[in-house]
């Protein structure tokens, strides 16, 4: 049985195709959407004549690299025409394009990126566009439809949250900001179950200069006490060892405190946005079975490339809680949202850029 695959632009073509090269008796064994937007048809067809001699292709249906080359331009190009069809003539022209090249550099996967192209393409995106608005605002249009928010803490009815992150992803000194940010108008208690004197001493700092009182638990019974102790606090925070995926004696332990608090608790994956999409992936894949209700980015003001904010929401499908955007505690802390994250995406150090509470005011609708 001799198989062969076809690629044109209209199932006719195909079968056109199939016939000259393999004659009328070959038999169709699939048909679908291929290429950029699917906007090309594959043929499988196979013929059984074991006995007759092979068909011989004419040059034009053999294989041609050019040809190949020449189809994957076309769909390109054909992309490009797409996006400028649907870009309103308003004051910013052509500004999507370069706009798709510019948040590629940011850190946004091209995946993710081609998937916004199709939205935008179905029309899903653009109902009520008014062709006078700014390029900030229209992205944001396209944009905030596909951004996912947790609740900030003090608009959830969860009392404990517990930090959890790899070594190093900003853990502490992010509970730390989140605990002061909020003690200015709420009763707050911190706890360290890490096993290491310097994660201890890092978090005691902390609560020393933020006078907040502390505590430490090494095990479930003692965590236990330790939040009975803090009865009186609206909020109770939690920091962890750095999470070693490999590490299961300390994923159980962790495990086993969360099933203690249970419904009160607020889970949230601490992560240095500098590192690389499959790497957050495979952390947040192996951790389990502890779940995470939202993602914390960290060490934003450090990176060249926050689109890995986007992607790790999409790809995780966890939604997104707060950013680290620098080193003052407790400042420098923000609550995400969808016009936050695409000001990032596009230009992180931009004009009037300001941080901490200023900028959580700003940017919250």
């Amino acid at each position: 049985m001799k198989i062969r695959k076809f690629q044109a632009r209209t199932t006719k073509e195909e079968l056109d195709q199939v016939k000259k090269t393999l004659g009328p008796d070959a038999l169709v064994l699939s048909v679908k959407k291929c290429g950029l937007l699917n906007k090309y048809v594959e043929v499988t067809a196979a013929i059984d004549s074991p006995d007759d001699p092979p068909v011989v292709e004419s040059a034009e249906n053999q294989f041609n690299p050019m040809q190949e080359l020449n189809l994957i331009q076309d769909q390109i190009k054909e992309l490009k025409e797409i996006i400028r069809s649907f870009i309103p003539t308003g004051s910013f022209g052509n500004g999507v394009l370069p706009f798709f090249q510019q948040v590629k550099k940011r850190g946004l996967s091209e995946e993710i990126a081609l998937k916004l192209v199709e939205a935008f393409e179905e029309g899903v995106l653009r109902e009520g566009i008014d062709k006078n608005m700014s390029l900030k605002d229209f992205l944001y249009e396209l944009l905030s439809k596909l951004v996912d928010v947790h609740p900030p803490v003090h608009e959830t009815n969860k009392r404990a949250v517990l930090f959890l992150g790899p070594t190093g992803s900003g853990k502490t000194a992010s509970l730390a900001k989140l605990a002061g940010q909020l003690s200015k108008n709420f009763r707050v208690g911190i706890i360290s179950l890490c096993d290491s004197s310097y994660g201890i001493l890092s978090l005691k700092y902390y609560a020393d200069q933020l006078q907040l009182p502390f505590s430490t638990a090494q095990n479930t019974s003692e965590l236990k006490k330790c939040i009975e102790s803090y009865h009186d606090k609206d909020f109770i925070f939690i920091d962890t060892p750095g999470l070693n995926p490999n590490d299961d004696l300390l994923k159980r332990a962790i495990l086993k405190n969360i099933r203690m608090l249970s419904d009160a608790l607020i889970t949230y994956a601490v992560l240095d946005v500098r590192t690389k999409d499959e790497e957050i992936l495979s952390f947040i894949k192996r951790i389990k079975p502890i779940e995470i209700s939202a993602l914390l980015f960290t060490k934003i003001d450090e990176a060249d490339a926050v689109g890995t904010v986007f992607n790790q929401m999409i790809y995780t499908g966890k939604p997104l809680s707060y950013i680290g955007t620098g080193r003052s505690v407790p400042e420098d802390l923000e609550i995400i949202t969808p016009y936050r994250l695409i000001d990032l995406i596009i230009n992180l150090r931009g004009e009037g850029d300001v941080k901490g509470s200023e900028k959580i005011q700003q940017y919250r609708r």
